[in-house]
């Protein structure tokens, strides 16, 4: 298993795609501090803040540059910035998809699979060392994810719009159990579907049409089901950043537990019983 992982880790370390992914981060991550705003991928739930004020949209759209732009947001009150970025954690789902895709669905489009799998490796020590990196280099990008927010939005707007360390820290933790849970998903989906082209055409959209559906299907049907909005992916991890009550913390907790074994049960027994060719 740790031969695997090294293999793994080592390739991946002289490609280019972990790195590119790291860029993209660095710069979504500069936008929303120095935009003083997160910016969210997909459908937004809200990320917390007030931005009912009329006037202060009015001031806003008619700001000519960027520093009149920040000058009216940091007037107009302080707030944890750093809390409403990491809030939309969901954004790090597409960056969970390439080093799925760059650790484990490759493998099965280059055929790889076939020739690891046939030799002294089981398909129980192949699935659980690829789990593991996958788990271990998605836990980096979010630490690299959050702390990154943390320390420039500390820089660069100053300790009004930032939260505690430790209180950011505990955050930080809270997520985990749900993003591993997303984690665990993708993982499922890519020995499921094994081509890297299925894979994609299928993680890719899904959290979007997921919304969707659930949006659409509560609308059609006049359905007051609130704990669907309240544990739907993106919202969970917005709510989970504020000030969310104990009973909210642990069902976050359990569930994001619950996803990865079902899920992960799941991928190990599809790839177990599936004919590699």
């Amino acid at each position: 298993m740790i031969n695997i992982i090294k293999s793994d880790l080592y390739r991946i370390l002289k490609g280019k795609a972990i790195y590119i992914v790291l860029a993209i981060i660095i710069i979504l991550t500069m936008v929303s501090v120095v935009g003083i705003s997160a910016g969210t991928i997909g459908l937004s739930f809200g990320t917390g803040s007030d931005t009912s004020d009329v006037g202060l949209t009015t001031e806003v759209n008619n700001a000519k540059t960027l520093g009149e732009y920040r000058k009216i947001i940091k007037n107009s009150g302080a707030f944890a910035l750093d809390k409403e970025i990491i809030g939309t954690n969901t954004n790090l789902y597409y960056f969970f998809i390439v080093i799925t895709v760059i650790v484990l669905a490759t493998d099965f489009s280059t055929k790889s699979i076939k020739n690891t799998i046939s030799s002294a490796i089981s398909r129980k020590e192949y699935y659980f060392s690829k789990l593991l990196l996958i788990l271990g280099l998605s836990t980096f990008l979010i630490l690299f994810n959050n702390y990154g927010a943390y320390l420039l939005n500390l820089i660069i707007n100053g300790k009004a719009f930032s939260t505690p360390l430790l209180e950011f820290t505990k955050l930080t933790i809270m997520q985990l159990p749900l993003l591993y849970g997303i984690i665990s998903l993708l993982v499922c989906l890519a020995f499921v579907f094994k081509k890297v082209s299925l894979f994609n055409s299928i993680s890719i959209p899904l959290i979007v049409v997921i919304q969707i559906i659930v949006i659409s299907v509560t609308n059609l049907f006049k359905l007051n089901v609130t704990w669907i909005n309240d544990y739907e992916i993106q919202t969970a991890l917005i709510k989970l950043v504020n000030s969310p009550t104990n009973t909210y913390i642990i069902s976050c907790i359990i569930l994001g537990i619950a996803y990865c074994a079902i899920f992960n049960i799941i991928g190990y027994y599809s790839f177990k019983k599936a004919e590699i060719k």
